[in-house]
């Protein structure tokens, strides 16, 4: 039995699934590579709060920009968590600030994608491809911007 495309029910395009999943992948193991590691069991980890902590201090936003933009999306309408007994459900962003908000924000974007069910239809229109989006836009910044040479690290790892 041959199982179907798995992209056919998501409403993101698949190349942006795709880049978003690579690009996420890479960072994390670039984090990894910078310090940004916690151990998880024995397992190392991406700290992702580290790095969203860190973040607030050297990730300078223009205001009107895409990355400002994309804070805004992520924080003012956050992805929202799926709950086995009520389905998706709102729940508060870990961080001190946009930033680092965002930054969770950003990681829920992944995890539900890839594991929270985005094949179904509880999204408005447009809305799972937007959050992808500025994801994948905060991501490109925090590489492109760290001081720990994320960059490199992501570059030529």
């Amino acid at each position: 039995m041959a199982l179907g495309d798995p992209f056919d029910s998501i409403a993101v395009p698949r190349d942006l699934v795709t880049e978003f999943f690579a690009v996420f992948a890479r960072c994390e193991y670039a984090m990894k590579e910078t310090g940004y590691k916690r151990d998880d069991h024995g397992i190392a980890a991406p700290a992702w709060q580290r790095l969203a902590n860190d973040a607030s201090t050297w990730l300078g936003v223009q205001p009107g920009s895409d990355v400002a933009l994309a804070i805004a999306l992520l924080t003012n309408d956050p992805p929202k968590l799926l709950s086995f007994s009520n389905g998706w459900q709102s729940s508060p962003l870990r961080g001190a600030n946009a930033i680092a908000q965002a930054i969770d924000a950003a990681t829920r974007v992944r995890h539900n994608l890839f594991h929270g069910g985005k094949h179904t239809p509880e999204a408005e229109v447009g809305r799972d491809e937007r959050l992808v989006r500025a994801a994948l836009t905060l991501l490109v910044a925090l590489v492109d911007r760290c001081p720990t040479d994320l960059r490199g690290a992501y570059n030529h790892g």
